[in-house]
C-alpha cells in the first residue's frame, strides 16, 4: 500500500498543513491522492482537517466523491486525547473499522496520507495506542517537528519511540513558527540529526498565504517523495 502516516512531535506542530501541501504536491505529480484524519477530536459534522487538506489541494468536499465514507472515521466533539474524547460521547474506537476505511482508500488511490493525532503515543483506547494502528498497517512515518525550543526532546522521543516499533522512518520535516532564535531553530535540524541518524528533509518556513507556503514546499516536497520511494 502506497501509504504514508504524517505524525507530529506534539498536537499543533504543523501536521496538517504538511500533510495537505504534501498532497497538492504529489497530485500535481499526477499521483491519484487522499488524505486520511483516523479520528478527529474538538469536531462536529465533517472533519476540519480533512476540509484544509482540500483546500490545500483546490479541491471541493465533493471532489472526494465515495472516498468520503472513510476519510475520517470518527469524529468526537469534545477536543481531547481520543480515548476520552470517545468516551465523552459514549463510543468505543474499532481498530479493525479504522483499518478497513485505510483499505479501502488504498485501493482507490494511488496514495494514502494519514495525519496522525498529537504525537505518536496517543491513545484511542485504555489499553491501546494509535502508533498500534501505524504497526499493524506498516506504514512509513514522517515526522513533522515545531522548531523551537523544546524541539530537541520532542524529535528525540519520537524517533525513539517509532524505532522501538521498528517503523520506517521517511524523515523529519522541520516547520518554522515566529519569535525564536535563529540560533536554536539552525541548530535544531543538525543535532538532531547527528544524534539519530535521520537527515531533516528541510524546513518550512513561517508564511501565513497559503500560496506563499505551496511556492516554499516545492524542494521539501521532492526531498519527501524522493526518501519515501528511493
Amino acid at each position: 500500500m502506497k501509504g504514508l502516516f504524517i505524525t507530529g512531535t506534539d498536537t499543533a506542530v504543523g501536521k496538517t498543513v504538511v500533510c495537505g501541501l504534501l498532497a497538492a504536491h504529489l497530485r500535481r505529480a499526477g499521483d491519484r491522492v487522499v488524505t486520511q484524519k483516523w479520528i478527529q477530536t474538538g469536531c462536529t459534522g465533517f472533519s476540519e482537517d480533512i476540509e484544509t487538506h482540500l483546500r490545500f489541494m483546490g479541491l471541493e468536499r465533493r471532489a472526494l466523491g465515495a472516498d468520503e465514507d472513510f476519510v475520517c472515521p470518527y469524529i468526537f466533539p469534545l477536543a481531547a486525547s481520543p480515548h476520552l474524547a470517545a468516551e465523552a460521547a459514549g463510543q468505543t474506537i474499532d481498530p479493525e473499522h479504522i483499518k478497513a476505511c485505510t483499505l479501502k482508500l488504498a485501493e482507490r488511490n494511488d496514495r494514502v496520507l494519514v495525519e496522525g493525532l498529537g504525537g505518536v503515543a496517543v491513545p484511542y483506547s485504555r489499553d491501546s495506542l494509535v502508533l498500534d494502528l501505524v504497526v499493524d498497517l506498516e506504514l512509513p512515518v514522517l515526522v513533522v517537528v515545531q522548531n523551537k525550543l523544546g524541539a530537541i526532546n520532542h524529535a528525540l522521543l519520537t524517533v525513539e519511540a517509532l524505532q522501538q516499533r521498528r517503523l520506517r522512518i521517511v524523515g523529519l520535516v522541520f516547520n518554522s513558527c515566529p519569535g525564536q532564535d535563529r540560533r536554536i531553530t539552525q541548530d535544531n535540524p543538525r543535532i538532531v540529526a547527528e544524534l539519530t541518524g535521520h537527515q531533516s528533509l528541510g524546513t518550512l518556513p513561517w508564511q501565513e498565504d497559503r500560496q506563499s507556503l505551496t511556492n516554499s514546499f516545492r524542494p521539501l516536497g521532492k526531498a519527501i517523495e524522493h526518501a519515501w520511494n528511493p
